[in-house]
């Protein structure tokens, strides 16, 4: 008989090896839906009321901005509306003073901010002429439902709702402008090259936006830990797709930058790290329509406002009649 002594310790071999693989794997996979949780799970609980911050930091004009806004709380009112998969979302709408006024800007904040730190913009608008001023909870964010954070994408169709919404509400044709500023910025640019645009979005003031979810992933994640690995992020965007019904790949706002027919300027801090100046360099080129880009030098991320509010507040003024926003 031939010997087969050898087959056991070989088997013992093979099934170790596989043992390995199987749990090299489990492991991949947990780490891939932990890193989809730690993305995109909703950064603080909705609260049972809307309250202000306990603290407001008002040595910083979106502090003054926010002190204002509460100080001012009663002159808006919270609207709802429900998103196109269910959720209830919530803004803040202050009414121009005059009833006939046409003009509307539509203010976005950005990733784990809370509205009312835009109110320092709806304060610059308002001084430049009367307005109807509307300021979103972006979806899982504030007072609006969601366990997820769109990061542009669902929130864009959230936006278009908005504006719809807002038609229907103010009854008159309606010259809008959309502000925002990171996340909301590549939330108003998404919106802006959707082909779906209503006519009477004008124009789209965009601060700080990333060029793709997936690079700005990509550069923080490096930078934590060094490496990125493709792998691990096709993993964490399939779990993506499973549950929000689309990839971080999907959520592009250069890649829809080609499609904008409006006009649209761009506003990005010299000294931002956390986005690079690069990220409105890659926009700007793709744009095809009438556009600006401002780089504020001494600025770091979501900061130009603050380091150089006359210059950010004529150049808007400037771009809005390049709009003809002040039309009526």
């Amino acid at each position: 008989m031939p010997d087969t002594g050898y087959l056991v310790p070989v088997l013992l071999i093979v099934l170790s090896v596989l043992s390995l693989a199987a749990l090299v794997t489990l492991a991949v996979f947990v780490v891939a839906l932990k890193g989809f949780h730690s993305i995109f799970d909703r950064p603080f609980p909705k609260p049972a009321y809307d309250r202000s911050p306990q603290e407001i930091n008002q040595d910083l004009i979106y502090g003054r901005g926010q002190n204002w806004f509460y100080t001012n709380r009663l002159d808006f009112q919270n609207l709802f509306i429900t998103s196109y998969d269910g959720l209830k979302l919530s803004a803040y709408y202050r009414p121009a003073d005059k009833k006939d006024t046409r003009r509307l800007v539509i203010l976005l904040h950005g990733w784990k901010d809370v509205p009312s730190v835009m109110a320092a913009f709806a304060q610059m608008y308002l001084a430049m002429g009367d307005c109807h001023i509307l300021i979103p909870h972006l979806r899982a964010h504030g007072m609006s439902g969601g366990a997820y954070i769109g990061y542009g994408l669902a929130d864009s169709e959230d936006l278009l709702m908005w504006t719809r919404y807002m038609e229907s509400v103010i009854d008159m044709p309606l010259t809008v402008v959309y502000h925002g500023w990171s996340m909301g910025a590549a939330t108003a640019l998404i919106a802006a090259g959707s082909r779906q645009l209503p006519d009477s979005v004008a124009g789209v003031v965009a601060d700080c936006p990333y060029a793709s979810l997936d690079a700005q992933l990509r550069l923080i994640i490096r930078r934590r830990y060094r490496f990125a690995p493709t792998f691990l992020m096709r993993l964490i965007s399939r779990n993506a797709k499973d549950r929000l019904g689309y990839g971080i790949e999907d959520v592009s706002p250069a890649v829809r930058a080609s499609r904008i027919s409006i006009p649209v300027l761009q506003i990005h801090g010299g000294l931002d790290t956390f986005v690079p100046p690069s990220a409105s360099e890659e926009i700007y080129e793709r744009i095809r329509s009438p556009k600006r880009l401002l780089v504020i030098e001494d600025a770091e991320h979501v900061m130009s406002y603050e380091v150089a509010p006359s210059v950010y507040s004529s150049e808007t003024e400037r771009f809005l009649r390049v709009c003809g926003f002040f039309g009526d």
